[in-house]
């Protein structure tokens, strides 16, 4: 009973959270920009949460305030064209590490550095999400779901049915130093089946662009699962089990977006190669 309980527990979050994610995309730029800058700020909370467990206290309120920047810079610059935002982004870090001579903290240097890689781990990939359909239209201010909507579609097909496959045919570890849950067959087969369903739905929605679709899911596959072992080195460097308790049977939002932070950088330099490079 307790496992059906969690279970239960467990696809009532997923599936609020997929709902969320997915509405914000599709009802516009600024509902999807308000839902992703609280996502920026709450996994760097989580991120920041995550360090006590070494003794490290990284200064909140500086890091949540670039962050915010980061992402909000983003927002200008895609919707209205405005840059100075970056300009504040960059004042802001130095002002983590102007703060941090008065804290008198013992991991002074530990704090700063953890801090600005909070940023670009977390901040920056987020960020480029608000880029993918600008970038598609030459900058151009278009809000094109699909665009976004793809890396979200296939990392989650991609975590179901890895888990399970990996459940039903998993015999050989994928990485058991960092995941020793994770299996080969669980990583092919789920992969396979999100390249297959990314391409899937991108052809419904815009048929000329099957090859573009095949590889950006590909390219979300591959780094995903990089992102998602990265996530638990992390974790395991820090002996903890999830990054939060923010959906109940899925851990923090760090564990939910682990994947995307590096798939979308992937995918964001594949996007600028395709449309601003080779054009």
């Amino acid at each position: 009973m307790s496992k059906f309980n969690d279970l239960l527990k467990r696809s009532i979050s997923g599936l609020i959270f997929v709902g969320l994610v997915t509405a914000s995309i599709f009802l516009g730029r600024w509902y999807f920009g308000a839902l992703f800058l609280f996502v920026t700020l709450y996994a760097c909370y989580e991120f920041k949460k995550m360090l006590v467990h070494l003794n490290i206290r990284l200064c909140t309120i500086p890091l949540l305030i670039s962050a915010g920047l980061f992402f909000i810079s983003g927002f200008l610059h895609t919707e209205y064209n405005i840059l100075w935002g970056y300009v504040l982004t960059a004042l802001s870090i130095f002002a983590i590490m102007i703060i941090e001579l008065y804290r008198k903290r013992v991991h002074a240097i530990h704090n700063v550095g953890l801090a600005i890689f909070a940023l670009y781990y977390i901040a920056a990939p987020f960020t480029m999400l608000l880029y993918f359909p600008s970038i598609r239209t030459n900058w151009g201010p278009e809000w094109r779901p699909l665009t976004v909507f793809m890396p979200f579609i296939v990392v989650w097909l991609n975590d179901t049915f890895a888990y399970l496959c990996g459940v039903t045919m998993g015999r050989h570890k994928l990485f058991e130093r960092l995941s020793p849950k994770k299996s080969w067959e669980g990583a092919i087969g789920g992969g396979l089946i999100a390249i297959a369903g990314g391409t899937t739905v991108a052809w419904f929605f815009a048929p000329d662009n099957i090859i573009n679709a095949a590889i950006i899911s590909l390219l979300v596959v591959v780094f995903g699962n990089l992102g998602d072992l990265f996530e638990s080195m992390i974790k395991r460097t820090i002996e903890i089990k999830d990054s939060g308790h923010f959906m109940p049977g899925h851990g923090g939002i760090l564990d939910r977006m682990d994947s995307l932070l590096f798939a979308i950088p992937a995918v964001f330099v594949y996007l600028i190669v395709v449309y601003l490079v080779f054009v």
